[in-house]
C-alpha cells in the first residue's frame, strides 16, 4: 500500500522560518515526504519558538517541536560569506525555498531570488511576509495577533455591546498562511517541472486573512455601511447563541433556522405550545423576539449538561454543539476514531500527543510523524552527501564558526 509519507518524496525544500506560519508550513510538507531543511544559526537567526516555555535546551521548546515535526536542521551562519555561498550551492540542488522573514532580509545576505536562481532557474520561492514584500508597511514586524487586528477581524469578533475589542486568542492568520503556503507551493512545483521555470510567490498573510472577510468588505464598499460586531446574533436564526449549561464554564451553541427545526426544538425542550405562539410562529417573528427566545433557551439549557443539550437537539435534527475545551478535544470520540492525534512516548519534553494534519487519504497508509532533528544535527550529512564536501572542510568551517 502506498504511504502518504512519500507523496512528496524527492522534493527538497530549504526553509528560513520562525514562529508559527512558516515552520508549520514546512512541517506539513515534511509530513508528506518532502525533505525539509531548516536553516538557522546561533549567530542570529534562531527560530523564536525555540525560546518559548520553561526550558534551557533550545530543542526542548514544546511550540518549536509542534511546528517543526519531521524537519531536518542545518546550522549555518548566513552572515559569513562562506555560509551564504554554501546556501547558494544548496539552493542549486533543491526544488523550493520557503521563508517568512521580513522582506529583504535574505537579499541583504546575498540570498535574494536572483542570486539563488543563478544555479537553479527552476527554483520555486514562496514567501509568507506579514504585509507582503512591497509597500509602505512591508517592513513592519508582525505576529498573528497584529494581523488579526489589522484585517478588521478583531473588531468584528466581539459582542455588539462590548466596550473594547476582544477578538480571539487564536492566531488565525498563521493558520491560513501555513495552509495556503504549501498548497500554492505544490502547484508551483508542478508548473516548474512542466516548464523548467521557477516562480517567486509573495503570499502576504494580511491579505490572505482579509480574503476571508470578503463579504464584510463588500458590504462596506457597496452599501457605504460600516459593519459592526454581532456577537452570537445571526440575521437568519433564532434562537441562536452560546448558552450556559450545568457545570463550571460549560456551554453549548444552538442554531435554529427553519420552521422544521423550530418545531423539533420546541418538542425537545418540552414546550410544544410555543410552536403556534404568535411571537414565534415564523422566522421573522422569532428574529423579532430573539431576546425572549434566548431567555427560554437559557433556562432549559442551564438545567442540563452541555453534552445532554447537544445530544438531545442533534437527535431531533437541530444544530447544536458543545463548546469544547482542550481536555475535551483530547478525549473526543470522533477525533479518536479518525486517529487524529499522533503519540510521542519519548521526547525531550516527555510523552505527549499532537494533532496530525487532519487529512485522510483513502487507500493509503500513514506512517508515524517524526520529531524534528536537533539543532545542527544534519550539518555533516547535508554538506557531505548533498554538496560533496569532505570531513576536513566541514571541520574547518566548524572551527571558523561558519557552522554554528
Amino acid at each position: 500500500m502506498h504511504s502518504t509519507n512519500e507523496i512528496l518524496k524527492g522534493v527538497r525544500i530549504l526553509t528560513f522560518t520562525t514562529g508559527y506560519a512558516g515552520p508549520y508550513a514546512g512541517r506539513l510538507m515534511a509530513g508528506y515526504g518532502a525533505e525539509v531543511i531548516k536553516i538557522e544559526s546561533r549567530k542570529g537567526g534562531l527560530d523564536t519558538f525555540r525560546h518559548y516555555g520553561q526550558h534551557k535546551d533550545i530543542d526542548a521548546a514544546p511550540r518549536f517541536i509542534e511546528c517543526n515535526l519531521g524537519v531536518r536542521s542545518l546550522s549555518i551562519n548566513l552572515k559569513h560569506p562562506t555560509g551564504a555561498r554554501l546556501i547558494r550551492e544548496l539552493a542549486g540542488k533543491s526544488d523550493a525555498i520557503l521563508e517568512n522573514f521580513r522582506p529583504r532580509v535574505l537579499d541583504k545576505l546575498g540570498l535574494g531570488d536572483g542570486e539563488l536562481r543563478k544555479s537553479n532557474p527552476k527554483l520555486v520561492i514562496v514567501k509568507l511576509p506579514g504585509f507582503g514584500s512591497e509597500g509602505p508597511k512591508s517592513s513592519y514586524g508582525t505576529w498573528g495577533f497584529n494581523l488579526t487586528a489589522f484585517s478588521g477581524m478583531t473588531y468584528l469578533w466581539n459582542h455588539p455591546d462590548q466596550d473594547r475589542p476582544i477578538g480571539s486568542q487564536g492566531v488565525y492568520p498563521d493558520h491560513l498562511g501555513f495552509i495556503m503556503g504549501p498548497t500554492i507551493m505544490v502547484a508551483a512545483l508542478l508548473r516548474s517541472r512542466l516548464t523548467g521555470k521557477g516562480v517567486s510567490i509573495d503570499l502576504a498573510q494580511i491579505e490572505g486573512t482579509a480574503y476571508t472577510l470578503g463579504v464584510t468588505y463588500l458590504d462596506a464598499a457597496v452599501n457605504s455601511h460600516d459593519p459592526q460586531p454581532r456577537g452570537n446574533r445571526d440575521p437568519e436564526a433564532a434562537p441562536h447563541g452560546c448558552y450556559r449549561c450545568q457545570g463550571e464554564d460549560r456551554w453549548c451553541v444552538i442554531s435554529v433556522r427553519t420552521d422544521d427545526e423550530w418545531h423539533s426544538f420546541c418538542c425537545v425542550i418540552g414546550r410544544s405550545e410555543l410552536i403556534d405562539d404568535a411571537r414565534f410562529v415564523n422566522r421573522p417573528a422569532r428574529l423579532e423576539h430573539a431576546a425572549e427566545l434566548n431567555a427560554i433557551t437559557q433556562q432549559w439549557a442551564e438545567a442540563r449538561s452541555a453534552e445532554e443539550v447537544m445530544n438531545q437537539l442533534q437527535s431531533a435534527g437541530v444544530p447544536a454543539g458543545v463548546v469544547q475545551t482542550g481536555a475535551d478535544l483530547l478525549k473526543d470520540v470522533q477525533l479518536r476514531h479518525r486517529n487524529y492525534f499522533a503519540s510521542f512516548p519519548d521526547s525531550l519534553i516527555g510523552p505527549f500527543e499532537i494533532p496530525r494534519s487532519g487529512i485522510l487519504f483513502r487507500g493509503m497508509s500513514e506512517g508515524p510523524l517524526r520529531l524534528p532533528n536537533r539543532f545542527g544535527a544534519d550539518n555533516d550529512q547535508i554538506l557531505g552527501e548533498i554538496l560533496g564536501y569532505d570531513e576536513a572542510s566541514i571541520a574547518k568551517w566548524r572551527a571558523e564558526e561558519v557552522l554554528t
